[in-house]
């Protein structure tokens, strides 16, 4: 079965390699990539959706720092 990663990742990848032979700075291409997944999920979830989203990956940006969840 494939999964979205699957699907996704080669292109990301092939856009970053392309970004790169044209000395495009990787910030912009993530602004960019940035830009149109707020596009998408837009077609399909709320605005309040969204930043919950956002937050969440924000408040988990340090690779350093423990993943902390609840279990029922």
């Amino acid at each position: 079965m494939t999964a979205a990663r699957d699907i996704i990742d080669p292109h990301i990848e092939a856009a970053l390699a392309e970004a790169a032979e044209k000395q495009i700075s990787t910030d912009a291409m993530a602004r960019i990539m940035f830009e149109k997944v707020l596009h998408i999920w837009r077609d399909t979830r709320t605005p309040e959706d969204i930043r919950a989203e956002i937050m969440e990956a924000a408040d988990h940006l340090d690779p350093d720092e423990d993943f902390m969840f609840m279990r029922p």
